[in-house]
């Protein structure tokens, strides 16, 4: 689906070898009891990305700033619970997720993904032949992005606009990967049906 290729992220997806595992194990075990410059090494360590998936679903800087701060509360308050089945990473990003949601919930609304300035500047970044009908088709999308089910949209937005992938997915959302992969196909068909009119019209002004 061309139209969402250009908003996936630059950077590549968090790297869970062994030797990060073992790092992050280690340090997990120290903040367990209480040692503060483990947990600032935990902090530097993960705050950036934990900072890009929250500015990437809220679109504002603050509401992103009060995220992470909200996510490494709970990080640091429930490590004990943390019991190194799978990767610290996946741990904490479904913290992230959780926390994101909650406070959307509690918002009583979806903040935009992304404002329409985002779009026009990935588009333009990426030099696509369609450039301008994508600037133009901007403020639909994101419209319709937020009429997407809960569930939908989540995983539309961590694996078609973050970049993540479903097993990264299904460890931060704690979904399986065959749900994770059913409800982006899910969510791409209802954008298309929603996106249906605006492109034809599009279609049918450039002839």
């Amino acid at each position: 689906m061309s139209i969402f290729s250009a908003f996936r992220r630059s950077t590549s997806p968090p790297n869970d070898n062994p030797s990060t595992k073992d790092a992050d194990q280690e340090l997990v075990v120290r903040c367990s009891s209480g040692e503060r410059s483990a947990q600032f090494q935990l902090y530097e360590k993960y705050k950036d990305s934990v900072y890009s998936i929250a500015f990437r679903m809220a679109n504002d800087s603050q509401v992103a700033e009060d995220i992470v701060q909200d996510v490494f509360i709970k990080v640091f308050k429930n490590i004990g619970s943390f019991r190194g089945d799978a990767a610290f990473s996946s741990w904490l990003y479904r913290i992230t997720s959780n926390v994101c949601i909650n406070h959307f919930r509690k918002a009583k609304r979806w903040k935009a993904l992304v404002s329409n300035g985002y779009f026009e500047t990935q588009t333009e970044t990426h030099q696509a032949p369609d450039a301008a009908r994508q600037t133009e088709l901007a403020p639909h999308l994101e419209h319709a992005i937020r009429q997407l089910p809960e569930g939908y949209r989540m995983v539309f937005v961590l694996h078609d606009v973050q970049g993540f992938r479903h097993e990264e997915i299904g460890a931060m959302l704690n979904i399986a990967i065959g749900t994770s992969k059913s409800q982006l196909h899910k969510a791409r068909r209802e954008l298309r049906q929603l996106l249906s009119p605006i492109l034809e019209m599009q279609r049918a002004l450039s002839h």
